[in-house]
């Protein structure tokens, strides 16, 4: 009897503690974990956003081909998931359990003694139903580090970061750096000194640009006068440039109105005038070496001007 009755409340611990009767349906799931899943077994609760709808029936190892490391179901944010080894867990949930493509799963801690239970949660708005994707049996949900299990998970990370900032803190505070230190805050300390005897030299400092500054004003009101004075000149310069364009505008015009009108006159100039130029600088040329014989013959005999000796003249002695 004693036997019988440990039995029955065995097994009536054990719909208790699932939550459900033997007449509900269930709908297995596939759970694909890339990080450490210690606290959870086989028996362990499922529950979806607190309450108890399954249980953990198979844990197992799965090694990942190179060929399906580019199919996860989500994308790749840790550099954990590149790992070839997960860890699949496949749990039984009551078929009235809101499951579609929203829903994801979490490692959540129960109490403090360190079990570990699959928490199911949904995001918000309306979502598909979950396919069975190639090569598996069951639909896959996917997992999502949350809440003091990602602090966990994390916690080896942050403590290697704490590690190194310590170790170039103990660096900065070595002998060298102390002395490097001590001797920039001597320097620091000697600056002060200096400024504290110059603070009379420093006090006057205001009054200087105060100074500077009026007669910097002084300047620009003076340049200001000078601009007012020269703004007529400036206004007539500028009606002459004006002026002076209107004209030229007016030359260019009367000029191309000139070369229009007298166009066959340039042409025949251009043909005609200009191919005897070449005889033209000829002549000339032979010009200038005729009149320099000239002159050469008159300064040898300038008497030729006023008299010239007959051909068959005689000359007879004196």
């Amino acid at each position: 009897m004693f036997v019988s009755i440990a039995i029955a409340s065995f097994i009536f611990f054990v719909i208790w503690l699932t939550g459900r009767t033997g007449e509900q349906e269930l709908t297995r799931y596939t759970l694909l974990f890339h990080k450490d899943v210690s606290g959870l077994s086989v028996g362990g609760p499922v529950k979806y956003m607190g309450m108890n709808v399954g249980s953990v029936v198979m844990m197992d190892l799965e090694r990942v081909k190179q060929a399906e490391r580019t199919k996860e179901l989500e994308p790749v944010e840790d550099p954990e998931k590149t790992k070839a080894v997960k860890i699949r867990v496949d749990i039984d949930v009551l078929d009235s359990t809101p499951v579609d493509q929203g829903t994801f799963a979490s490692l959540a801690l129960q109490g403090i003694t360190g079990v570990a239970v699959v928490n199911l949660e949904s995001e918000p708005g309306r979502h598909s139903a979950l396919d069975v994707l190639p090569g598996r049996d069951y639909p896959v949900i996917p997992v999502k580090i949350v809440g003091f299990s990602a602090l966990m998970s994390s916690a080896p990370e942050i403590m290697s970061k704490l590690n190194n900032l310590l170790t170039q803190a103990g660096k900065i505070l070595g002998e060298e750096n102390q002395s490097a230190i001590a001797g920039t805050l001597d320097n620091i300390e000697s600056l002060t000194t200096s400024l504290a005897e110059e603070r009379e030299s420093i006090a006057a400092i205001p009054g200087n640009v105060n100074a500077t500054l009026g007669d910097i004003q002084a300047t620009v009101r003076q340049l200001q006068g000078m601009i007012s004075d020269l703004q007529p000149g400036i206004n007539s310069t500028v009606e002459n440039v004006n002026r002076s364009s209107e004209n030229l505008a007016s030359l260019t015009g009367r000029v191309d109105a000139l070369l229009r009108d007298h166009e066959k006159d340039i042409s025949h100039f251009m043909e005609d005038g200009l191919a005897e130029a070449p005889a033209l600088m000829k002549e000339t040329r032979q010009a200038l070496r005729d009149l320099e014989k000239l002159v050469q013959e008159l300064q040898d005999d300038p008497s030729q001007l006023i008299y010239r000796q007959a051909e068959n003249s005689v000359e007879i002695e004196p």
